[in-house]
């Protein structure tokens, strides 16, 4: 049965499997912004310590936390594209969670895209057309309020009220 490569024969392995991630990290409000792009470009150099590629790195600013963190409310929010081998992810979360900065992180897997591959786009909204003031107007108005009154039979809510039974308690 053919097998993969097997290096304690000396077989050489295949070339390093390099996949598409994004980590969006949090950095401590107290950090500051000058101080930022130091803390950020240690994550990048963590990232290639790993034999990862940074793609690109865009600071969101300081921002309001959803909830409070270690009595933190707010931090500078980070998002970093790289890639890198899959193996090594643990080994960055783990750094990650020791730094003394960075006090939250999430790292994301991309999805791969096919080749010819459509992405899916929201539909906009449908527009509403606006209604015109006529004659048929008060008719429209009038079957509305007679809609609401009445059940999907047809029937009348107030009489199907009645007929439920509620009518023949209070005679008894």
């Amino acid at each position: 049965m053919p097998r993969g490569p097997n290096p304690w024969r000396g077989e050489d392995i295949p070339t390093k499997l390099l996949r598409d991630y994004e980590i969006l990290y949090i950095v401590r409000p107290d950090v500051e912004e000058a101080d930022l792009p130091d803390v950020t470009k240690r994550v990048e150099t963590l990232i290639e310590s790993l034999q990862g590629v940074i793609q690109n790195t865009n600071v969101w600013g300081k921002r309001r936390l959803a909830y409070e963190v270690d009595h933190l409310k707010e931090g500078h929010y980070v998002l970093t594209d790289f890639q890198i081998e899959p193996l090594r992810v643990p080994e960055m979360e783990a750094t990650l969670k020791i730094s003394d900065q960075v006090f939250r992180h999430l790292i994301v897997r991309k999805p791969v895209l096919k080749p010819g591959a459509v992405t899916e786009k929201v539909a906009p909204p449908p527009e509403i057309e606006p209604e015109i003031e006529a004659d048929g107007a008060s008719e429209a108005t009038t079957a509305t309020a007679a809609d609401d009154t009445a059940d999907p039979d047809g029937e009348p809510v107030a009489d199907r009220a009645d007929s439920d039974g509620s009518e023949d308690a209070e005679e008894a």
